[in-house]
């Protein structure tokens, strides 16, 4: 019965990668002088290689070939390890030295420092001032530092690109909440209070030139930005003082027009200008006692009207007398002379 063979686990793996970074750095400036053949059996293929087909080409073999030794390349940058020179470059029967490198972890933290910064550059120039620096500081740290680094950074996190990333993202993400939020909020609330200022000096040359419409909308604005500043709410109160002696002033104004109407109305009523004393009277509506007055000056200018029509009657005219009866109709219909119409209407007829 054929036996199964067992594959590495990833775990497994690991830890035979940081075995290997921890022999490195005991090797020193020198290096770990070991055989590819001895890096292969350490860091073997966790999975089936894809078996090739009987027509493989020579390309497809050699590929084949090198793809343990690309793995076990890739599993050593992942933890830190360079290799001079690489697996697949020695060869199965080759020897490569193995050594401690920064040089992933510096490429892992400058990728998170580009992409941060090409993002805060975007969204807010204070982040990019602020986070470029910070960013500065992580690549320093992890080109200079990377031993200390090592000495706290648990073990399961990889000594390559990840570890770099992973500083550079702490130290960005703490930056972002500490720095920089509360920079971008005071430099907003600083805007805001700009521009609630200059709304509100704005407001004050508009109510100097009267313009209480334009003062309104500037205040309101100004209130959105920054409620509660003394500049403001004093020019708030400006405007509402503006605004109650504006409809003060109107009030007193209507009320002047209006006794001045009423007093034409009273004019031309006493001057026997029917019409215009009663279109004057009605247009005042509910002022004074404007109703009762309407009411006396059609009541007064029907009857005025009907004593013509009975003169012009007697004076043969039927046909003005008619005219000027209709006319009083209009005066006040409650006066019309059930008599007179009667009589006004013989006449017609008999003239006719």
């Amino acid at each position: 019965m054929a036996m199964i063979e067992q594959r590495i686990t990833w775990s497994e793996l690991r830890t035979r990668a940081q075995g290997l970074r921890t022999r490195s750095l005991k090797a020193g400036e020198a290096g770990l002088s070991i055989r590819v053949t001895d890096v292969l059996e350490i860091l073997p293929l966790p999975y089936d290689p894809e078996p090739l087909p009987d027509d493989a080409t020579t390309e497809e073999i050699a590929e084949a070939e090198r793809e343990p030794l690309d793995f076990a390349e890739d599993v050593l940058k992942r933890h830190g390890v360079r290799s001079r020179p690489a697996p697949s470059d020695a060869g199965v029967d080759g020897v490569v030295v193995l050594r401690p490198s920064n040089r992933f972890a510096l490429q892992g933290a400058i990728a998170i420092a580009v992409i941060a910064l090409l993002g805060a550059g975007v969204a807010s120039k204070i982040g990019f001032v602020i986070l470029a620096p910070v960013a500065v500081v992580g690549v320093w740290l992890i080109w200079t530092q990377t031993t200390r680094i090592d000495r706290f950074v648990p073990r399961i996190v990889p000594r390559g690109r990840i570890l770099g990333a992973l500083l550079m993202i702490i130290l960005l993400g703490i930056t972002m909440v500490m720095a920089v939020q509360p920079a971008r909020k005071w430099a907003r609330n600083r805007g805001n209070v700009a521009n609630a200022v200059a709304l509100s000096v704005q407001a004050e040359a508009q109510l100097n030139a009267g313009d209480l419409g334009g003062a309104r909308a500037s205040v309101d604005q100004a209130l959105q930005f920054a409620p509660q500043l003394g500049q403001v709410q004093a020019t708030s109160q400006k405007l509402m003082v503006a605004q109650i002696n504006a409809n003060t002033n109107a009030q007193i104004n209507g009320q002047a027009a209006a006794q001045a109407a009423y007093d034409r109305a009273e004019a031309d009523f006493a001057a026997e200008k029917w019409q215009q004393a009663i279109a004057e009277m009605a247009a005042l509506g509910g002022f004074s006692d404007a109703p009762a007055r309407l009411a006396l000056f059609r009541n007064t200018a029907a009857v005025a009207t009907l004593k013509l029509a009975q003169q012009a009657l007697v004076a043969g005219d039927a046909q003005k007398a008619f005219t000027l009866y209709s006319t009083a109709m209009t005066y006040d219909p409650t006066a019309r002379n059930q008599a007179l119409i009667k009589r006004i209407s013989k006449a017609l007829n008999t003239n006719s």
